[in-house]
């Protein structure tokens, strides 16, 4: 056993220059205290190196080389592993000559720039191996996807195992806006504090099972070649594109915007149409406008909503009345969905001459198309379309407005503090009492953000008419004129789980025209 003159602890040039065993070679009082005021003030500096912890060989095992591991504090204050050996014979073991503390230590090896973020091991606190095969000193490694599950990490102590899976990121990948102050959970919620909730949602499931995103938007002055041969491996030869500017604006496939391996990319998005999740993308009918994204291919929504009363207006101009909407939605491709939607069973109240009626509202048969991802590093919204035609398929005489057309253009955009800005501008077909069919400009948009986790509220409203034809019956009831409505709101939306979300809203009208105010309140099924 190696004992220590003193204090009973010594810096390396102490311990190299006198070694007390037995007792011999004591130091005298004097010496001895100046020695422990040294030490002291050698360790609170952080030149000295301190033995935290040995752990040495078998007890009583006969081989004199037998190999312990000492955790050590280098001059840095960094926790690095020094191999050396024990003697059986006596206790004591062979240390290797200490560090020159007059130099300093050699820089370590410049290491190639990697997409991921950088951790450095020795910099951990209190890391050391377990196993015998370790290297002597755990240099910085690259916290990568490769070393994450691979041979590398193997090398690790749970410690150091669990400080990568749970590292947070100093700062967000190129394109992805302000992150947060902390982890707020995951590593993927350090750097989303500036996207909506729509793009939050999105963007946690473009990645296979326990990997993390690291979305790389291309520079607007790069060239689309070299990235496709840098990224992909396609060939150099190529032909000269046309605005190769706007192709690195535009990015319609979210899952190579992560994925740098083509077969991982398509994995990916295999993995995302196996599960569901009805987050991504949120209903639609919970507010006024309609989401640029669509439902991945294969899967189906069913939004109903079965309390939808509204008052009548001011103006008198429209009844009071009671109706039960539902959507429908079938995700044809991931980019395109196919929807057939319905006010449903309706209760008009009397006005004037008319009676009340009672009877279903016919069929609007609709297409909705996603165009490209949102792009943050530029501030390009994500784009959709929408086009749908009113129908008088199963509707009820009093209710059929005629066969018309109507198309919405479709934007989703985040904003600072995670506020999420969605928006639709329309151009709608509607049928006056008359009979006769005229075409309005309508506009939608919702400001929406979490509160919580799967919880989310949100302001919203429209001019003339919702993005679906929802009041179908915002006309005059004594006159051919089709007049111009303005409604605002508040709401929210509750995800339950994976398949169900609910959602309501409180609105009113600020157009005379426009009802005084009405209710939403419905829940959508994922299937």
């Amino acid at each position: 056993m190696l004992l220590l003159g003193g204090c009973g602890s010594q810096s390396p040039r102490s311990r190299s220059s006198r070694l007390v065993r037995g007792g011999q070679n004591t130091p005298s009082p004097s010496v001895h205290f100046s020695r422990c005021y040294l030490a002291v003030f050698l360790y609170l500096s952080g030149c000295m190196t301190t033995t935290n912890q040995v752990r040495e060989g078998p007890a009583g095992s006969s081989n004199p080389g037998t190999m312990a591991y000492r955790e050590t504090d280098d001059i840095a204050g960094h926790t690095i592993l020094v191999q050396h050996q024990v003697s059986a014979e006596n206790g004591t073991d062979r240390l290797p000559p200490p560090p020159d503390l007059a130099s300093p230590p050699p820089a370590p090896a410049p290491v190639a720039a990697a997409a991921d973020p950088m951790i450095s091991v020795a910099d951990s606190s209190r890391i050391f191996s377990t196993e015998p095969s370790s290297v002597p000193l755990l240099a910085s490694v690259p916290a990568t996807r490769e070393n994450s599950t691979g041979p590398a990490r193997s090398n690790l102590s749970s410690i150091a195992r669990n400080h990568q899976a749970n590292r947070v990121f100093p700062n967000p990948p190129s394109g992805l806006g302000g992150a947060t102050t902390g982890n707020t959970g995951s590593p993927f919620d350090s750097f989303l504090g500036n996207m909506s909730p729509t793009l939050r949602n999105r963007l946690e499931g473009s990645t296979g099972s326990g990997e993390e995103p690291q979305f790389d938007y291309p520079d607007i002055h790069g060239d689309p070649a070299k990235r496709y041969h840098d990224r992909y491996g396609a060939k150099e030869d190529h032909d000269p594109f046309v605005f190769p500017w706007v192709m690195n604006l535009i990015f319609e496939d979210r899952w190579l915007l992560d994925e740098k391996d083509p077969d991982k990319a398509l994995k990916n998005q295999l993995q995302r149409r196996m599960k569901i999740d009805i987050r991504d993308p949120d209903p639609d009918t919970a507010n006024f406008p309609n989401g640029a994204y669509t439902l991945p291919k294969g899967r189906l929504y069913i939004e109903n909503s079965p309390l939808g009363l509204y008052s009548a207006s001011s103006s008198g101009s429209q009844p009071r009345i009671y109706q039960w909407e539902y959507l429908i939605r079938y995700g044809l491709t991931d980019n395109l969905e196919f929807r057939v939607f319905s006010n449903g069973l309706s209760d008009q109240a009397a006005q004037g001459p008319h009676p009340s009626v009672v009877g279903y509202q016919p069929l609007a048969l609709d297409f909705k198309a996603n165009f490209w991802e949102e792009n943050t590093k530029y501030h390009v919204p994500a784009m959709g379309v929408e086009i749908y035609l009113q129908t008088k398929l199963l509707g009820s005489s009093a209710f059929n407005t005629g066969t018309q057309p109507s198309i919405n253009l479709l934007f989703d955009q985040s904003l600072p503090l995670g506020v999420g800005f969605e928006y639709n501008f329309g151009y709608n077909g509607v049928q006056n009492n008359a009979g006769q069919i005229a075409y309005q400009f309508s506009y939608q948009w919702s400001l929406q953000r979490e509160v919580v986790k799967d919880f989310d509220v949100f302001f919203h409203g429209f001019y003339n008419a919702a993005a679906l034809p929802r009041l179908s019956q915002f006309q005059s009831a004594s006159m051919a004129a089709i007049p111009n409505v303005t409604v605002l709101g508040f709401g929210g939306i509750r995800t339950i789980n994976d398949r169900l979300s609910v959602f309501g809203s409180y609105n009113f009208g600020v157009t005379p025209d426009a009802p005084t105010n009405f209710a939403l309140l419905g829940f959508a099924l994922a299937l």
